[in-house]
């Protein structure tokens, strides 16, 4: 499987990260506005009750709410450019965003929980439309129980979790998480993910101010 091929190799480091939420609710308020700081609160709450949950119900409850909280729109409806990668506290101010959005809260809001960051990839992928041969960028979130594992992919476009050998409309290009990318094949990490990403360099660093910041 194209998608199993993207995680051949484990983290020697365990990382994960913390979202302080009373820093991250008083950002969205002062930017915002307090209705969208609800949002923060309501993600706090459903973290709280899936702590104790399995990664399954885990994987489910954190992909429910934010297909209940955030609408998707397109960055350049949203942020006026081709490409932009929103902090949480951006997605919820707007209560909007796009796949890259949506993956990016989805992988924060699961290491909170305290999932190992070695499971969680996000996926680049060009996703084919329809029927058709025409294909366009996506990313989607992915999980794999082992290294060898069918990954289960959280997608802002479907809601349901399916495993990746049913998802044969997507086709990976690389993978990456907080330390590394992956080439679909490939058994090692190509490089460093922020060296080579700088959009993800840079959503980490904003993240930061903001009250989500990476723990080992």
């Amino acid at each position: 499987m194209a998608f199993i091929a993207l995680l051949q190799a484990t983290q020697q480091i365990k990382s994960h990260f913390i979202i302080e939420f009373p820093r991250l609710e008083r950002e969205v308020t002062e930017k915002f506005g307090a209705d969208k700081a609800l949002h923060v609160g309501a993600l706090e709450d459903t973290l709280n009750l899936l702590e104790n949950k399995s990664i399954h119900e885990q994987l489910l409850g954190v992909n429910a709410f934010f297909d209940e909280h955030i609408q998707y729109a397109t960055d350049d409806i949203v942020f006026k450019e081709k490409d932009y990668w929103a902090t949480p506290s951006e997605l919820f101010g707007h209560s909007r965003g796009d796949c890259e959005d949506y993956a990016i809260a989805k992988y924060i809001a699961l290491l909170h929980l305290g999932i190992d960051s070695a499971k969680l990839r996000l996926i680049y992928v060009k996703a084919k439309i329809g029927r058709s041969r025409v294909t366009q960028a996506h990313m989607v979130l992915g999980y794999y129980d082992s290294p060898s594992s069918d990954p289960l992919v959280l997608d802002s476009l479907v809601s349901n979790v399916l495993p990746g050998s049913q998802r044969t409309d997507l086709i990976p290009v690389f993978s990456f998480n907080d330390s590394g990318i992956w080439q679909p094949g490939q058994k090692t990490q190509v490089s460093s993910s922020t060296s080579r990403l700088s959009r993800w360099r840079d959503v980490i660093e904003r993240m930061k101010k903001e009250g989500i910041s990476r723990r080992s």
